[in-house]
């Protein structure tokens, strides 16, 4: 999709990124099964690029919002966002 070019492009980088850590990390390392599971979502994410399907909520096929996206475009659904959206809220304190 053309309008998701810059989004792919990056996402593309941070697969590339993703794997040389896999490939050159050590086994024993704790970061390890998050790093998988990010290389995981970077994928899915190329994948429903590709396939024109990004973009959109897997639970209830509504578009998520094209902001979020740019900053976080392994997310899946609504509720990503949402979780998102409370470690970004400021106090009031």
């Amino acid at each position: 999709m053309k309008r998701y070019y810059f989004i792919q492009e990056e996402l593309r980088r941070t697969r590339d990124e993703l794997a040389a850590y896999l490939h050159e990390g050590a086994e024993e390392s704790p970061v390890l099964p998050f790093i998988r599971a990010e290389y995981d979502d970077v994928e899915l994410a190329i994948k429903k690029l590709e396939a024109g399907n990004f973009g959109k909520c897997e639970l209830s096929g509504e578009l998520l919002p094209e902001g979020l996206l740019g900053m976080v475009p392994t997310a899946r659904n609504t509720s990503d966002l949402n979780r998102m959206g409370e470690y970004l809220r400021k106090s009031l304190y």
